[in-house]
């Protein structure tokens, strides 16, 4: 019986065409936006929101480029927060911090 597996007589079968579609999002206008929204200190879901886009958009384009938060931590004890009373970013010192340190203020 002969050995089908090893036939080198037939062609290569050709490879399908890629599907190519047009990009849903134009990343080129939306960089500059994206990139002054976070320096503002807006939160991934605050900066999908303003830009009329879905979350999971914005988290998958910011992690396949590698573009990191807008407020660095210093230590691993701080935690990225969005104030309750003004809806500012910042970095509270403790987990249990909700109020940035204006509204601390302003409230003590």
């Amino acid at each position: 019986m002969k050995n089908m597996h090893n036939t080198s007589t037939t062609a290569p079968s050709p490879v399908p065409p890629r599907r190519t579609r047009p990009p849903r999002v134009d990343w080129a206008a939306l960089a500059p936006r994206v990139a002054t929204l976070r320096a503002q200190g807006c939160s991934t879901r605050e900066t999908a929101r303003r830009l009329d886009m879905n979350i999971k958009t914005l988290e998958a384009h910011l992690r396949r480029h590698r573009i990191r938060h807008a407020i660095p931590m210093d230590r691993p004890d701080q935690v990225r927060r969005t104030c309750l009373n003004c809806d500012t970013a910042f970095v509270a010192d403790g987990r249990f911090l909700r109020l940035c340190p204006e509204c601390r203020a302003m409230f003590s």
